[in-house]
Formats: C-alpha cells, structure tokens, sequence
C-alpha cells in the first residue's frame, strides 16, 4: 500500500494545484449554471456537497442570501476547502481500508499553532463510493 500511495502522490499534487487555480473559474461557470458541477468537474470538489457546502451548515460568515460576487467568492473557497475530493475518493480511494493505512497527527508548533498531517487512507467514507486518498500538512491555530 505504501507504493501504491507514493505513486499517488504526485498526480494528486498535481491535481490538487491544479483545482486551487480552476477553483475561480469552476464557481464562475456555478453562478449561471447552478451550485452542483457537472460530470468529472465535480472531482475537483467535495462529493458530499455542492457548491454552496458551507451555507446550509451555517458556518459563519457563508451568507444563504449571497449574490454576485460574494456567492462567487463562497464557491470559489468552498473548493478550496477540499480540493480534489471527488478525485481523491473515486479515483485514487480504496475500496477495502483494512489493506490501507491512515496517519493522522496534530504536531505540537510555537505561539499555539500545531501542524496538521494527514497521510493514507482516510476510514471515513466522505460522500464517495470509497474511502478517499489523503495527504494534508497545513499549519492551524490552536
């Protein structure tokens, strides 16, 4: 499993950056279009929800009522929250975690920060058909 995730790597790096810079373009194609991508393009986005994920689980500042360029904004870091989601789950996931691995750490930083790292297989199937590829090093306030 350990290959096969190494394999992985690059292509999901590749595709993850390459979802940060269509994200912009794929919320602009969503305002006259409707919140749910279509096809493959959903893969650059979350399989649990559309678009407009952040509004019905009324997270602040996500405004239900947003139009123009705010709706857009929203959309844009909607996809920026899990880029690649759709690819990692049906494309590069697992069908059977029992096989895989998952490392999942909150690493301890300075001036309360810590270091979430994300390796493997995530258990936990997120609106795919499998359990999603995951790798994730960002820094967060505590």
């Amino acid at each position: 499993m350990i290959l096969r995730y190494m394999a992985y790597l690059p292509a999901n790096l590749i595709l993850v950056g390459c979802a940060y810079v269509l994200s912009p373009f794929l919320a602009a194609w969503s305002m006259k279009h409707g919140p749910v991508l279509p096809g493959r393009w959903r893969w650059f986005s979350t399989l649990n929800a559309d678009l407009d994920g952040y509004i019905p689980q009324k997270v602040g500042g996500f405004d239900p009522a947003a139009k123009g360029f705010t709706l857009w904004w929203q959309r844009t870091r909607w996809t920026w929250r899990n880029p690649c989601n759709g690819w990692q789950s049906e494309l590069l996931g697992v069908d059977d975690i029992t096989g895989a691995f998952t490392v999942k750490r909150d690493v301890p930083l300075l001036f309360g920060f810590y270091l979430k790292f994300w390796l493997g297989w995530n258990p936990i199937k997120r609106g795919g058909s499998r359990f999603p590829f995951m790798f994730q090093l960002s820094p967060k306030r505590a």
